[in-house]
């Protein structure tokens, strides 16, 4: 296996019920004499990576504590080779408004954590996105991000998150809230250093929180809620604290050597509660890629902004250069100094919409979109002049577009042309 980095691709109200990313080649099938233990261990990385995506660092307590059969897998032949970006999704549960028994089919995104994986820099960077960042849902409104979902449920989320932060997400990891209660849980608890008294009671959604100020060893159920809670002046800026630091302890306790005693209850939430279209084989490259950085290797953001009423407002300029910096390892200002002309028919028009919502999203000025008499013969990206790096990545974020060379007597520096079979969102592969 390889992990290469080219892009792939109800009812209306949320409350009720109704990418330069990577793509991996087909890939070879690992021999069949690792033995049982090359299995266990196998399954073991596959576990650790799917907590959000800081926790492939877990790796790293397993190769300290079974040394000999881990061997084997340190010698895995599919190595990470180019960058790869996750979408990691932690969904909340919806209640009835008329009947707190009655739950609803449909989730919002409670957690959502923009990953990617660098092995030119030997960095994992997360960039946590606020629940109520305000962002436009594609086909709906304007409205906190984490509707998506509710709406569209994967395919919905992944196309809002590549628009809104102008980065494509081939691959997602999606984890319910009962998944988090049952992992912690399953390592036996984690210890938090809760630095006031929380308390909060919503009867309607059964939610009870009341957490005494100092050093605790909380279970699933209370980490649970002391990562949910957002009732104080920093709301979910203060929640995304309080989910990292539940998620570095539950780190803490993967490196333990006592987690062998709870391998399989791990294996068992791994498959009963998380879902992803990482195939088996991808998981232990990003888990293997994870174990062996550096300390300090893991760089954790929050999406920068300023409250708005009930909503997160990005920061414009300050999170294009997060992004920038984190996703593409650039400065903002390529992106500012290059314009851009979008062509298509207008029976194109949701390829158009999510074309010119990344590039804007990046900070590229679009000076015109114009509509082709026939039929464009392909999808491509002419380059006119200009950094021949904005050219690749516009032409990953449109879908791994060919990159022409082309004269032209117009001003924009690239001319982005979308043929009728290109597609608005390409929808993630099916989970595995």
């Amino acid at each position: 296996m390889m992990v290469m980095a080219s892009p792939p691709g109800g009812p209306t109200h949320p409350g009720q019920p109704p990418s330069e990313p990577a793509a991996v080649e087909a890939t070879p099938q690992p021999s069949r004499g690792r033995g049982r233990w090359a299995a266990a261990v196998r399954w073991v990385l596959i576990a650790t990576l799917a907590v959000f995506a800081c926790l492939v660092l877990a790796a790293v307590g397993f190769i300290s504590l079974l040394a000999t059969p881990l061997r084997e897998a340190l010698n895995w032949p599919y190595p990470l080779t180019q960058r790869t970006n996750v979408l990691i999704m932690g969904l909340d549960r919806t209640v009835s408004d008329r009947n707190p028994n009655v739950v609803y089919p449909v989730s919002r995104t409670d957690t959502l954590i923009a990953a990617t994986f660098d092995p030119a820099a030997r960095r994992i960077f997360l960039l946590s996105v606020p629940r109520d960042t305000r962002a436009a849902i594609p086909h709906h409104v304007t409205t906190k991000i984490n509707a998506a979902h509710a709406w569209g449920g994967v395919p919905l989320t992944l196309e809002t998150a590549q628009n809104f932060l102008g980065v494509r997400f081939p691959y997602y990891i999606e984890i319910n809230e009962r998944g988090l209660v049952h992992l912690i849980d399953a390592v036996g608890g984690v210890n938090i250093h809760i630095e006031k008294d929380l308390n909060y009671d919503d009867n309607w959604d059964g939610l009870h929180i009341h957490l005494q100020k100092g050093y605790r060893r909380l279970g699933g159920k209370a980490a649970m809620e002391y990562s949910r809670f957002r009732h104080d002046p920093l709301g979910d800026i203060g929640r995304i604290t309080r989910q990292q630091q539940v998620m570095n302890a539950l780190l803490d306790e993967l490196r333990r050597p006592r987690i062998a005693t709870h391998f399989s209850r791990l294996l068992r939430v791994f498959h009963e509660d998380i879902t992803t279209n990482l195939s088996d084989d991808q998981l232990v490259t990003l888990a293997l890629f994870g174990a062996r950085l550096p300390a300090g290797a893991l760089v954790r953001e929050t999406l920068p902004g300023n409250f708005g009423g009930d909503d997160w407002i990005a920061a414009g300029p300050q999170d294009r250069g997060v992004i920038a910096q984190m996703f593409y390892g650039t400065d903002a200002d390529v992106f500012a100094r290059t314009t851009a002309e979008v062509v298509a028919r207008s029976v194109n028009r949701d390829a158009v919409n999510d074309a010119v919502a990344r590039l804007r999203a990046l900070g590229i000025r679009i000076e015109r979109i114009r509509t082709a008499s026939s039929d464009p013969p392909a999808t491509a990206v002419l380059v006119h002049r200009g950094d021949p790096r904005v050219a690749k990545i516009v032409a990953a974020l449109i879908g791994g577009a060919p990159i022409v060379d082309a004269t032209s007597t117009g001003t924009a520096d690239l001319t982005v042309i979308l043929s009728d079979d290109a597609s608005g969102s390409s929808g993630p592969t099916p989970p595995r």
